[in-house]
């Protein structure tokens, strides 16, 4: 008798294994990736925020403005934007690429035509 399916259903099962133990190594490696980026993005917050405590204070102490000022403004600005949400996010328009002239989304980033840089202004 020949028992040959025997070794192919082992073999198969270690493949299995194998792919299994890749896919969580991959998923292991976005993971490690992504938590990094977190703590970046984290660290540039943080920097902003002492950037940004520190114009408030200089300006406090210089006579240029008062917390219920700076409140006020604050306030006006995140409402320029058409909502009171905490965030600025202007109305962007469609991009011209300064290479082929041709109109891109007002999220792109490259141009959709020749994939040139498109600028960040708004």
């Amino acid at each position: 008798m020949y028992y040959d399916w025997i070794g192919g259903y082992g073999y198969a099962g270690y493949q299995e294994a194998a792919s299994a133990h890749a896919a969580a190594a991959g998923a292991e490696r976005a993971a490690s990736r992504a938590e990094n980026a977190m703590l970046q993005l984290q660290d540039q917050i943080d920097r902003q925020a002492l950037l940004i405590r520190s114009l408030l204070v200089l300006m406090d102490k210089k006579g240029m403005t008062n917390e219920a000022e700076f409140r006020a403004l604050l306030e006006e600005v995140d409402l320029s934007d058409g909502r009171r949400d905490g965030k600025y996010r202007p109305q962007q328009t469609p991009r011209n690429c300064p290479k082929c002239q041709k109109t891109n989304s007002k999220r792109a980033v490259v141009c959709m035509y020749c994939g040139s840089p498109l600028s960040h202004e708004m």
